[in-house]
């Protein structure tokens, strides 16, 4: 659920709210007794797609900066590499464990051990919300070392290679269903889920090996916008019993790469700028709420009784998730995201040949 805080694009933090924005739709999902708003509980309900989104976007992002700095004459610095994705990542995270921790005590050292060690994804004792973290984790680590190795040996084999990844996981997962792999396993555990990300990286390797195609490509804005548009009333219509581990993934993550490629370039018209302004906020605090809305969205959940109204419930279940990632967003998360622009926290090394 991360991206780059480099030079940001609008448009890219517009996408990051708009995941974000399914996701927590998808989990706060609840009947409200309101015909109107209760027609709109099956676009909730595919909103799981979400995640295949971010993993995107992510992949497209925090992938590109990989292949960007290995083209480089100093190449890849991994120690800077780690300690940045630490900077961004462990700081909001290890805030919302030590909340557990002071609310559950001993008892809540089961659901945060094995997201210390990023293995809450092969489990059920953590959050379970918190799985697509590992996710990304895995792969970020395999790419750090795999991705400036292909590079070195040219655009043309990493892209090779990225397709041969995203063929390999379909199969794995394709014949983990026909085995009868539990859904659980085929949506959280990082070897059937890391096509979504490859993808991102993919967009990111044709930006930078073939830049003529990429932008040819964000010019047909409208034809991807159509692509994206058409995958998720697909997902709306089959549902979620149990079409999500097979058809599902293979519509989402291509759907949300062509969204990627319709914004990329885009300009926002004037008539959606406010609602496009407001999408773009919650992509800014998108992970402070990917973080914490389950466990906030759980404490509203306990005053329903005293509550009444499922209407009341759900918006202040919105108004509170929004809320509460607002506060830790600026409390934690941007503070730890400014130590990474300090020059001297991580200073590039020059090329080897200035070295001297």
């Amino acid at each position: 659920m991360t991206g780059g805080q480099g030079n940001r694009r609008q448009t890219l933090d517009v996408v990051r709210g708009i995941a974000i924005l399914l996701v927590i739709a998808f989990h706060l999902d609840a009947a409200t007794g309101v015909a109107a708003i209760d027609a709109l509980r099956p676009v909730a309900r595919a909103g799981w797609c979400g995640v295949d989104l971010f993993f995107v976007l992510s992949g497209f992002l925090v992938g590109g900066m990989v292949l960007e700095e290995a083209a480089r004459p100093e190449g890849l610095r991994l120690g800077r590499f780690f300690s940045r994705r630490a900077l961004r990542l462990l700081p909001p995270l290890y805030a919302y464990l030590a909340a557990l921790l002071l609310i559950g005590g001993a008892q809540a050292w089961p659901m945060v051990m094995p997201v210390l060690f990023h293995l809450q994804n092969y489990g059920t004792t953590a959050p379970s919300h918190l799985w697509s973290l590992a996710v990304e984790e895995h792969f970020y680590l395999a790419a750090a070392f795999a991705l400036p190795w292909l590079a070195r040996r040219g655009g043309t084999r990493v892209i090779a290679a990225l397709m041969a990844v995203m063929i390999a996981c379909l199969a794995l997962r394709t014949g983990a269903l026909i085995a009868g792999e539990t859904h659980l396993h085929l949506q959280w555990q990082t070897q059937y889920r890391i096509d979504a990300l490859t993808m991102g990286v993919l967009l990111a390797a044709v930006r930078l090996y073939r830049p003529a195609l990429f932008a040819a490509l964000t010019e047909r804005r409208w034809l991807f916008g159509g692509v994206a548009a058409a995958g998720f009333a697909v997902l709306v219509t089959i549902g979620d019993d149990g079409w999500r581990p097979g058809l599902g993934f293979v519509i989402a993550y291509p759907a949300a790469a062509a969204l990627i490629l319709a914004l990329y370039s885009a300009r926002i018209p004037r008539l959606l700028e406010w609602p496009a302004c407001g999408l773009a906020r919650l992509g800014v605090i998108a992970y402070s709420l990917y973080i914490w809305h389950a466990s906030v969205a759980r404490v509203v959940e306990g005053l329903a009784p005293a509550i009444g109204s499922p209407l009341l419930v759900l918006a202040l279940k919105y108004a509170a998730v929004i809320a509460v990632a607002a506060a830790m967003y600026a409390a934690v998360e941007r503070p730890a995201l400014r130590l990474r622009t300090v020059k001297w926290a991580f200073p590039r090394r020059a090329p080897k040949a200035l070295a001297a």
